[in-house]
């Protein structure tokens, strides 16, 4: 019986990933700039012309990469999509960014391998990474605006600076410590209170 269109483009959807997870491996384990077209078709068990169909080359690949790996964590940010951020969405964005550093901790392991590599950064500002963090930026402004602080470019900085330290801490060194699970889920929720009203009324 004949593939239906769905068929196919589930088949086209599913080697796309399998293609983007081998490349990340790779790149995060070999380095980018060591990777060759040849080496990474040969291990995702594809011919190299085949690879070509799925991604024009290896700048291609590698933007879908960070792409991927922005937008897991952009699409929990502003889930209405209205552009502001109420309490209530701060505190979902903070649960579902450790949630989300636990349950794939594998893949941004291996994301922030990849990010941090010299010859990567220049792709930065050809990805979504550019515009996600700008709206990024204005709208904890906003937020930390209306909630009465003294100064929200310092509590934005301050909290973006909170999250990637402990996204690298958790990823980086957990393996290497004795931390007993609930001491996350307490810094959690401390750092909910610290960047709420409530805990700006106290002050």
């Amino acid at each position: 019986m004949p593939r239906t269109k769905e068929q196919y483009d589930q088949i086209r959807k599913d080697r796309k990933t399998q293609i983007m997870a081998t490349a990340l491996e790779m790149f995060a384990r070999e380095g980018y700039g060591h990777v060759s077209i040849a080496a990474l078709s040969q291990r995702a068990g594809i011919s190299k012309g085949l690879m070509y169909n799925y991604f024009s080359g290896k700048e291609e690949l590698l933007k879908e990469i960070l792409n991927e790996g922005i937008e897991q964590i952009m699409i929990s940010l502003d889930p209405n999509r209205d552009g502001k951020l109420t309490t209530e969405e701060f505190e979902h964005f903070i649960h579902r960014t450790f949630q989300l550093m636990h349950k794939k901790r594998a893949f941004f392991t291996k994301f922030f391998s990849l990010i941090i590599q010299p010859n990567v950064k220049m792709f930065f500002k050809e990805s979504s990474l550019v515009p996600f963090m700008e709206r990024y930026f204005s709208m904890f402004i906003q937020y930390f605006t209306e909630q009465g602080c003294e100064d929200p470019l310092l509590e934005m900085f301050e909290l973006s600076v909170i999250l990637e330290g402990f996204g690298i801490m958790m990823i980086y060194y957990d393996d290497l410590t004795d931390l007993p699970p609930e001491l996350y889920k307490k810094y959690e929720e401390r750092i909910i209170q610290k960047y709420t009203r409530k805990h700006h009324e106290k002050l």
